[in-house]
């Protein structure tokens, strides 16, 4: 299973909830789902950041032409990552 598309939908679908309007999300309920996959991503084994980091990097570069606001996300959570 290729999670290349998978963490750009999750990540823009952080995106699109932290830039809705409170007419089209209810800004609690945005946070809510935000808290929630945070709690999820925190459960990621240490020992798995290092090549998960490396992923977010990849996929960042790979998209930074069409996509510069995902990537920069992107590349912020690798940095937060352990590197080794």
């Amino acid at each position: 299973m290729n999670v290349d598309p998978i963490i750009v939908a999750m990540v823009s679908c952080i995106d699109m909830l932290d830039a809705a309007e409170p007419d089209e999300v209810e800004p609690g309920y945005a946070v809510k789902v935000q808290q929630v996959m945070g709690e999820y991503l925190q459960a990621i084994p240490r020992s798995d950041e290092p090549e998960l980091r490396a992923m977010l990097l990849r996929i960042a570069d790979d998209i930074s032409a069409g996509e510069p606001k995902i990537a920069r996300y992107l590349r912020q959570w690798a940095g937060n990552l352990s590197e080794s």
